[in-house]
């Protein structure tokens, strides 16, 4: 697998990120950049891709619609999802500066997201906002499969102009089995019908550890971070990639973050470790907001030395109730 390494920016001005220190620090590190689009960005969009490429920092773009319409790419939202890709890849065509991929955030919608955040991970709170999906279904399942057909088709036209895909996904969806689509059904988001070029884990174990109100601890989310890779190159091959995070905030502004580097390079280490070499981080927003940016960078490219993280309890517990629910969502198929 060949090493790729990639750092979002997902809400970081534009005019930061094309600072000349910015792209000296990314470029000096063979780093990707995968910019966050909204809908008011595509004024300084060209300018923003044409700094990236002058710099010789590969650009990658992140469309996302209004936080009203769901944010990100979901069976709730697949049209107008896809008409704001066209509208992205339209533009910095116009500006001579196409993007070499562009990603695609498979997620629930930015409310039922927050919803799942908010809740009190493994308890009551969370179970009731997965039982809202789960009573949903019926309806669910013909607007997946009108979005999963809309969305294909939006990445086989990217593909024609010349323009790669990725697809960023939860880590729920790598427990689906080859030929299952259990999770991706009950979260609205159609990661197999795509067939983007990566499939990216977000394998944030900062949030885990962070949202799992002391549920987890760090050596708990470092065991599942490896167990999740080794799923994930199970599942996509050389398409897997990994997801790690976070160094600063996002959308929903209280995501819990890395304490120090340290933790940043282990994440890195242990995802090599289990056979993936394809690396996002999350983000360069926070990467400049907790200085040494060098810091969490260098941490980011060389990762640490790889250890050994016995499975707890705690873990087990974790995987012996996914693997169930992953096999009940299967049983009702």
């Amino acid at each position: 697998m060949v090493r790729a390494l990639r750092v979002y920016s997902e809400t970081l001005p534009y005019d930061v990120v094309t600072q000349p220190k910015t792209l000296a620090l990314l470029a000096s590190r063979s780093l990707e950049v995968v910019l966050a689009v909204r809908p008011w960005q595509l004024a300084p969009l060209g300018g923003a891709a044409r700094a990236l490429r002058d710099a010789g920092i590969p650009l990658s773009v992140w469309p996302m619609i209004s936080d009203e319409e769901g944010r990100w790419a979901s069976a709730q939202n697949a049209g107008a999802f896809v008409r704001f890709v066209r509208t992205v890849a339209d533009a910095l065509d116009a500006n001579g500066v196409p993007p070499r991929e562009l990603l695609i955030d498979l997620e629930p919608p930015f409310a039922q997201a927050r919803a799942l955040a908010s809740a009190n991970v493994g308890g009551q709170s969370s179970r009731a906002v997965l039982a809202a999906a789960e009573a949903r279904r019926e309806k669910a399942e013909t607007l997946f499969g009108r979005a999963s057909a809309e969305l294909a088709g939006a990445v086989r036209e990217l593909h024609d102009r010349g323009i790669a895909t990725s697809s960023a996904v939860w880590p729920l969806v790598a427990l689906d089995p080859p030929d299952g689509r259990g999770w991706q059904a009950l979260l609205g988001t159609p990661v197999d019908a795509l067939a983007t070029g990566r499939v990216s884990v977000m394998m944030y174990t900062s949030i885990l550890e962070g949202w799992s109100r002391g549920a987890l601890r760090r050596r708990d989310v470092a065991a599942l971070l490896a167990r999740a890779t080794v799923r994930a190159v199970r599942r996509w091959d050389a398409r897997a990639g990994v997801s790690v995070g976070c160094v600063g905030t996002g959308a929903f502004e209280d995501e819990p973050t890395y304490r120090d580097p340290s933790e940043l390079a282990e994440d890195v280490a242990l995802v090599r470790a289990a056979g993936c070499e394809d690396l996002s981080l999350f983000d360069l927003g926070g990467v400049l907001a907790r200085p040494p940016a060098e810091a969490w960078l260098d941490a980011f490219v060389h990762g640490a030395e790889p250890g050994g993280h016995v499975t707890s309890k705690r873990v087990a517990a974790a995987r012996r109730l996914a693997r169930v629910a992953t096999w009940a969502l299967g049983r009702r198929r």
